[in-house]
């Protein structure tokens, strides 16, 4: 066994964590970059990485809309 080997009886997570990895347990998503723009008890306005704002709302009855604003900019 090479001296850099961490011993064969800790677990995946600690052998990544004595790496210096960065791991997270829920894995990387577009939404953890999202921008915030708004936010209410019945709709919230965010936009994503590429410019596009995302607007997710519930309306009187209950019903869950989403709109999309594209950034159609180059």
């Amino acid at each position: 066994m090479p001296a850099d080997d961490p011993p064969e009886d800790i677990s995946y997570g600690e052998k990544l964590r004595r790496k210096n990895l960065q791991v997270r347990t829920g894995g990387w998503s577009w939404r953890t970059r999202d921008q915030v723009l708004a936010d209410s008890s019945t709709s919230r306005t965010v936009r994503d990485q590429a410019g596009n704002d995302v607007t997710e709302r519930t309306d009187e009855h209950g019903g869950y809309h989403r709109d999309v604003t594209i950034n159609l900019r180059s």
